[in-house]
């Protein structure tokens, strides 16, 4: 029997037009195109998952998205080829929805593609940002023509089953008692079917790792699971990158951030 993945993310590249405090991809700190993945190991990489896993719902997990557009209509073409029906979700920050409406508006109506906007910029003093990014929403929902979801939150359980899914996933819902209806967070939602577009507002981040003289180093709590429950910044997601599955992003990218900050065999001693 396949071991099933709520979400899987295929990770594309870490380019972002932003650099949010410890990003689970590390982009914050990974701002070049060194590990970036090939297109022919995510395909590869998408096979071999497809094979190996019961995948209930795909992402592409970056970096910014609409800076990586070319590789990311290729891997949404290949996934559609293969997986027909199931939820592909397309997380981007926003800023540059207003220069990609029609690409955008493509990957919803021809691709039924899931378009998650994440506003990070909602703590900014200057809002002229934020308001963009709505604005981008709108346009891109009111050209694809989708109804809106009332309430929003409903696409929880239409696209997540949150009730659904294995003995493990059903214990870790219960016990971190997550209920979308109870959220403060501001979010819209345009859905049809298993598709459409969603508005969402970021105020706040996990804490993946503290700094010890300038370098980052792991949390020394002796307390694994208040250390996971309290620092994991992808309870729903697995992550896709160079034929293999981890986890969550933050594990699966955490090489080449260690990498890129020059510390992969340093140590800490704990007196």
């Amino acid at each position: 029997m396949q071991k099933h993945i709520k979400i899987l993310d295929i990770f594309y590249g870490n380019k972002c037009n932003l650099a949010c405090n410890q990003c689970d991809t590390h982009s914050d700190v990974i701002r070049t195109n060194d590990y970036d993945a090939t297109l022919d190991t995510i395909k590869e990489s998408i096979l071999l998952a497809n094979e190996k896993f019961d995948v209930e719902n795909w992402s592409v997990l970056g970096g910014e998205p609409l800076l990586y557009k070319d590789t990311v209509l290729e891997i949404i073409k290949f996934l559609r080829s293969i997986e027909p029906n199931k939820t592909i979700f397309f997380p981007t920050n926003g800023l540059l929805l207003d220069k990609n409406i029609d690409f955008v508006v493509e990957l919803i109506q021809k691709y039924k593609v899931w378009v998650q906007v994440c506003n990070h910029t909602v703590k900014f003093k200057n809002s002229a940002l934020t308001d963009k990014i709505i604005k981008g929403t709108h346009a891109i929902a009111e050209k694809t023509g989708i109804p809106k979801l009332t309430p929003s939150y409903l696409w929880w359980e239409s696209i997540m089953k949150l009730s659904d899914g294995t003995d493990n996933w059903k214990a870790y819902i219960k016990a971190k008692g997550i209920d979308p209806s109870k959220d403060d967070a501001v979010e819209e939602a345009w859905m049809t079917e298993n598709y459409g577009i969603y508005y969402m507002e970021a105020n706040s981040f996990q804490t993946l790792h503290q700094y010890i003289n300038g370098k980052p180093k792991p949390f020394t709590d002796n307390d694994p699971k208040s250390s996971y429950w309290n620092s994991c910044p992808s309870v729903f997601c697995a992550f896709l990158y160079d034929r293999k599955v981890y986890k969550c992003a933050a594990l699966g990218s955490l090489r080449n951030f260690l990498q890129t900050k020059d510390v992969i065999d340093n140590r800490i001693v704990v007196e």
